[in-house]
């Protein structure tokens, strides 16, 4: 019975879904540089002098070509059932020493491989670059099987630094596909 129990379990844990996190596993050099081109003008903050609704005027392309070569997609995964594809791209971030902070979400294409659904789930601390990847890789993983990320946001993290927002300020309104921060103020 005890060898029977254990070959189930064995056999259980081989047929659980292997996520597969590694951008290179998946898409060549160039489609990862496709592929952060697409989504960096979510992701980025707006180009000199463009606006929400011209951000996408080819006027911008050159700024968020080289925005996006500056990025580095850290995990990719694309769900055989559902086909949405779950992503982390790191960026440089503001500081005295070199950090970063990684936005991770998900989309879906259309037939004709334009961006149809997007949302991103969260936007990571600053963090050095080992911290940052060590991190991202299990929340993107949570995140990618579904799993509730309210522990690892600031208010519930307990002094820890996971995910700087959602938070009680700062949403995303997948509508809109941007973060939207609340007025404290009455």
């Amino acid at each position: 019975m005890k060898y029977l129990t254990l070959t189930l379990l064995v056999f259980c844990l081989s047929c659980q879904k292997q996520v597969v996190d590694d951008p290179a596993a998946s898409l060549s050099l160039q489609q990862q540089e496709q592929f952060k081109y697409n989504v960096i003008r979510y992701i980025e903050k707006l180009a000199p002098k463009a606006s929400q609704t011209t951000k996408f005027d080819s006027v911008y392309n050159s700024y968020y070509k080289e925005v996006a070569q500056k990025c580095e997609l850290l995990y990719y995964y694309k769900n055989p059932e559902n086909q949405y594809i779950y992503f982390a791209i790191a960026q440089n971030a503001p500081s005295l020493k070199v950090k970063k902070v990684a936005t991770v979400g998900k989309l879906k294409l259309d037939s004709n491989a334009a961006i149809q659904d997007y949302e991103e789930a969260f936007r990571t601390w600053r963090m050095e670059d080992s911290e940052l990847k060590t991190k991202t890789k299990m929340l993107f993983s949570k995140y990618v099987a579904g799993e509730d990320l309210t522990n690892y946001e600031t208010a519930n993290a307990k002094g820890a630094f996971y995910i700087e927002f959602p938070d009680g300020q700062t949403k995303y309104n997948k509508e809109l596909r941007m973060w939207e921060t609340q007025s404290t103020t009455n």
